[in-house]
């Protein structure tokens, strides 16, 4: 899981340093978008890991 994390951060940084090449905020909008979609998909995540786990728990094998 380390190396799909580490893929993603350089992913990350290289949009952000191309939009901010790009100029007229784009970095900055694209920030904002990200941080809205994590406030409408954050709860759902939460929500779904809480299930998977409890219904690992409550299945038997």
């Amino acid at each position: 899981m380390l190396i799909p994390t580490i893929i993603m951060g350089l992913l990350a940084v290289i949009l952000l340093f191309v939009g901010y090449k790009k100029g007229e905020n784009q970095h900055i909008l694209g920030l904002k978008s990200s941080v809205n979609m994590i406030i409408q998909i954050l709860p759902l995540l939460i929500f779904a890991f809480i299930v998977a786990g409890v219904v690992q728990v409550l299945i038997p094998r």
